[in-house]
């Protein structure tokens, strides 16, 4: 059995570049142990070969060359070392055309040799985190090159939802079954793997460790942003997709509102042109991670709208942006995500006529005392349970 003292080194393995400094996730489980003295890699994948000629944040020729190479980062006393293996990875949509054999293949395999990759960059490892991507494919070869290893699955997005290809729920249950630990999320996401593995809580060795919040960055007054200067704001700031239809509705019978979406994932060309020809609806294709609580604390309300029963396909309930809108005691509406939203005091909504309404609502609610404790959800006390766990094993 492993003791705390035998966790010398740690490796994450996720879909984000370090250098991102996203406000929650692996960065912050990874600044947590480089801090406290853990030697930590941040292994970044996939990064396909066809990245190169992408100009994306995580797929650009840049990115990629850099971190095959390895980039080291200062992490309050301790160090981060980013990697990136690039594959011949295929575009999903080519998925619906070749076998999931050939797609997995082409996943893990390159011009280099993983196993002299895993010796200069990986060696020594004491515990792999695999996040919910696709690097969780490499689990059996890694635990053929480090059989002392420890392998735990972290799942913030779990992969087992209708609209996700079979071979990724495949090999999503390979990893719950295979590995040390699971830590999940919420107690949807138990729920969701309940129903696709028999057996489940007796099978696998889970736990479940929220999110968290800074809370101090979300109590402070910051510039605002000019898009926020604006009149009775209505401010989203996410990566899953909006329903669009339902702010164009908002935006023309609410006319002295204005609604902010702040997202990643560019919408089609005919929804980008139809926001553009609006006065009071704006998208924004993303912004820096350290530019969130300046956004949150600046806005009128804070929204969800989630895709129409985006949440019944989704394990998702109370997630970071939650715990930022509460911190910064700005109402929130929402919009198809989980009812248990409601017993906190977030306003959840169902229906485009009732989403409009709450928003009428909500405008008239300056500051509002949320009933979750957010002291339980620090990073602080989330990062130092998390330690805690991979030294139990």
């Amino acid at each position: 059995m492993k003791t705390a003292k035998s966790l010398r080194k740690i490796t994450y393995i996720t879909a984000h570049n370090w250098n991102t400094k996203r406000l929650g996730g692996f960065h912050k489980f990874a600044e947590s142990t480089a801090k406290n003295g853990i030697e930590t890699v941040f292994f970044s994948f996939p990064r396909p070969y066809y990245g190169l000629f992408m100009k994306r944040e995580q797929l650009n020729k840049k990115i990629i060359n850099t971190l095959k190479k390895g980039a080291e980062y200062n992490c309050g006393g301790g160090k981060v070392l980013n990697v990136t293996f690039p594959t011949f990875r295929l575009p999903d949509f080519v998925g619906k055309f070749l076998p999931s054999f050939f797609m997995k293949f082409m996943l893990t395999h390159s011009f280099r040799s993983f196993k002299r990759f895993c010796n200069k960059y990986l060696s020594e490892t004491d515990c792999f985190v695999f996040e919910s991507c696709e690097g969780i494919a490499f689990l059996d070869k890694l635990k053929k090159l480090f059989p002392n290893a420890r392998m735990v699955y972290r799942p913030s997005d779990p992969m087992v939802h209708n609209t996700a290809p079979k071979r990724l729920k495949d090999m999503e249950k390979h990893i719950l079954l295979n590995s040390d630990l699971t830590i999940l999320v919420n107690s949807e996401s138990l729920d969701a793997y309940r129903k696709e593995i028999p057996d489940f809580d007796s099978r696998i060795n889970q736990t479940i460790l929220s999110n968290g919040v800074d809370i101090e960055p979300y109590t402070k007054e910051y510039p605002v942003p000019d898009l926020l200067q604006k009149q009775n704001t209505f401010l989203y700031v996410g990566a899953w997709d909006v329903e669009w239809p339902l702010l164009f509705r908002a935006a023309s019978e609410t006319p002295n509102f204005n609604y902010i979406v702040v997202c990643p994932n560019y919408p089609p060309q005919k929804i980008q042109e139809k926001v553009e020809e609006m006065d009071n609806l704006f998208y924004v294709p993303g912004i820096n991670p350290s530019e969130v609580p300046a956004w949150i604390t600046n806005c009128s309300v804070v929204m969800v709208p989630y895709v129409t029963d985006f949440y019944k396909d989704r394990p998702i309930a109370i997630t970071s942006k939650y715990y930022q809108a509460m911190a910064a005691k700005k109402p929130i509406i929402a919009y198809c995500n989980s009812p248990k939203l409601k017993d906190i005091g977030v306003d959840v909504t169902y229906s485009y006529e009732d989403f409009i309404e709450a928003v009428r609502k909500a405008m008239k609610i300056k500051i509002k005392d949320y009933s979750f404790d957010l002291q339980n959800c620090t990073w602080d006390n989330i990062c130092k349970r998390f330690i805690e766990l991979l030294e139990t094993l």
